[in-house]
């Protein structure tokens, strides 16, 4: 397949450099100084074992003159529609579009530009963060891609995308439930950005402290409420799998938006919590703790330079 990374940062990068490496058809679109970045010193990736750079090839969106087979879509919420319109030369009828985003919304966004067929669902599990010198940093072991059809069908464009995945070692699965899935990851994210945002840092740090365990499950059964009255409800092993996650002693997990908050970057809250505090109004429901959280990062929000906020990966 003819790929398009649309996103060299923290996500894009990590999964296109393992496609890439592995002699896959991949290019990669971005803008300013990361085009040149990438063609004079291509994109590493650095794991605690060590460090890998592979030769990439990078273009602008002038230069797109064909369409692609498969649009991997890795960019932050704020910068979603500058991309689908770097994209347009990109996408023709045949092309699909696989958006590795948080929350939902972006999937009608797309379908909206692109058509009813153009959208994968996608969710995409990796601990990385992109530093000053554009290389790729593993926080943690582990990194994987689910996808499928919105509407749950098996059709063969999944299994095209099965083989290149699997030609370059990345774990990845194909799923029925893609949408559900993609729910259930904005739940993890947003009790995730919650508990680490509002209670200040790390998971092990929080747990350590009196009553910290019950804070966050606290913040847990809070989200959770939300997404079973809007229609959505998590399933049980999902909630098992966010609270062992967020409750185990030691543990240094931290959300890339509080990793954004710390670092004094513009984050993601409204993707990630404004539509959800926004549902949950709708709804009538009490979230002391989702809007707290939601107006703290609001309020970091404001006091922000335009240097300092960062819409794209």
């Amino acid at each position: 397949m003819r790929i398009l990374i649309v996103g060299a940062g923290a996500v894009g990068g990590y999964f296109g450099a393992e496609l890439a490496a592995a002699g896959r058809k991949v290019s990669f679109l971005a803008r300013g100084q990361r085009v040149p970045q990438l063609r004079a010193h291509g994109l590493t990736v650095v794991r605690p074992q060590g460090s890998t750079t592979t030769r990439v090839h990078a273009l602008t969106a002038s230069e797109l003159t064909e369409p692609y087979d498969l649009v991997l879509l890795a960019v932050k919420a704020g910068a979603l529609l500058p991309a689908l319109d770097d994209i347009a030369h990109a996408v023709a009828k045949h092309t699909r579009i696989l958006p590795l985003l948080n929350g939902i919304r972006h999937i009608e966004t797309i379908r909206e530009r692109f058509g009813e067929r153009a959208a994968l669902g996608g969710v995409g599990i990796v601990a990385t963060q992109q530093d000053a010198r554009g290389r790729i940093l593993m926080l943690a072991a582990g990194a994987n891609i689910a996808y499928g059809e919105l509407d749950g069908s098996r059709t063969p464009v999944l299994d095209q995308i099965a083989a290149e995945l699997s030609a370059a070692e990345i774990e990845h699965t194909i799923s029925s439930t893609i949408e559900q899935d993609m729910w259930e990851k904005w739940f993890f994210m947003a009790a995730g950005a919650i508990t680490t945002v509002l209670l200040g840092g790390p998971v092990g740090r929080i747990v350590a402290e009196d009553d910290g365990s019950a804070a966050i499950t606290a913040i847990i059964d809070e989200t959770a409420v939300v997404f079973e009255r809007s229609g959505h409800p998590v399933r049980a092993e999902a909630i098992a799998r966010v609270t062992t996650t967020l409750t185990t002693p030691g543990s240094q997990f931290t959300t890339s938006l509080y990793r954004d908050f710390l670092d004094g970057r513009g984050t993601e809250v409204e993707t990630i919590l404004g539509d959800l505090l926004t549902t949950a109004g709708r709804l009538e429901i009490e979230t002391p703790l989702l809007r707290a959280a939601t107006v703290r990062l609001r309020v970091h929000a404001a006091t922000l330079t335009p240097r300092t906020i960062v819409v794209g990966t």
